[in-house]
């Protein structure tokens, strides 16, 4: 019979082969999903023989995963934030990126956590953003829209999978159903262009929604559309962030300087410049 070491080791070349990124933590993250362990427990379990039933089961997932099919399609969930969200093709894949954006809202928007805020998270997707938001501010009214109807149905299950009561789910084309203002609109809209898309990943191009992709006006259409109307719905003292892609914030800065009463960027961990942000005035 094969050993945990054994069939770890032969399923990490065969990831190589195929091409996939982070071969050996792949093979890792599936073979503890089928264990029902911690990935770093694997290491403690090297000699343990697999049952003929753990070895077809982890095959299955290998398969998928050679396929390109996401890590987080597979396992059916993703952890974000702290929290753990459901992950299938009704949604993007939360990004590691996206939890950057949320700390930032966190600890340096508004740093008050107790404080009864309107946050507006548009285009929620997963309801990422919006769940990640509701876990720190306990008393803020949070409402999470989406013009897709299966990504709002992801997301009301990652809602209820996190028992949180203060996020309101809405269908809304941007700000097409939107009524009031908000202390904070958080976006990750699509950002890439179709030649971005067409030169991603499989992972990415094949499995996430194109809708949530691609973007005209070398993916800036999007972005400009929120920033055009988003003051209109910010309270004084408000902000809105959104993420964006290589080199957006630089001409969003110059294209909204006068919209906003203060513009920043902020870069990724990366140092990517990744944010935008405007701020009403007081």
């Amino acid at each position: 019979m094969q050993t945990v070491l054994e069939i770890l080791d032969k399923c990490a070349d065969y990831f190589l082969k195929k091409g996939i990124p982070n071969a050996k933590v792949d093979a890792q993250i599936l073979l503890a999903s089928v264990l029902g362990c911690k990935r770093l427990e694997l290491f403690l379990r090297f000699d343990q023989p697999l049952t003929q039933v753990q070895i077809s089961d982890f095959r299955e997932l290998v398969k998928r995963r050679a396929k390109r099919e996401p890590l987080q399609h597979i396992l059916g969930e993703v952890e974000f934030f702290g929290l753990k969200l459901r992950s299938d093709r009704r949604a993007l894949v939360p990004r590691f990126e996206t939890e950057e954006l949320c700390e930032i809202a966190a600890e340096k928007l508004f740093p008050d956590h107790s404080a009864p805020i309107r946050i507006l998270d548009l285009g929620t997707g997963s309801g990422a953003i919006a769940c990640a938001l509701a876990s720190v501010y306990a008393n803020a009214e949070i409402v999470a829209a989406d013009k897709s109807p299966e990504a709002l149905s992801l997301a009301r299950e990652n809602v209820e999978l996190n028992s949180l009561g203060n996020v309101l789910l809405l269908q809304s084309d941007w700000f097409s159903e939107i009524s009031g203002k908000f202390d904070l609109i958080a976006a990750n809209p699509p950002y890439l262009s179709e030649q971005e898309v067409a030169s991603a990943e499989p992972e990415v191009r094949e499995f996430d929604p194109l809708s949530a992709l691609v973007s005209g006006d070398l993916g800036m259409a999007d972005l400009r559309l929120i920033l055009r109307s988003a003051s209109n719905y910010l309270n004084s003292g408000g902000a809105i962030i959104c993420e964006c892609g290589l080199g957006q914030p630089q001409k969003l800065a110059e294209d909204f300087a006068e919209t906003f009463g203060n513009v920043e960027i902020l870069p990724d961990s990366s140092r990517r410049q990744r944010f935008f942000i405007g701020k009403c005035p007081k």
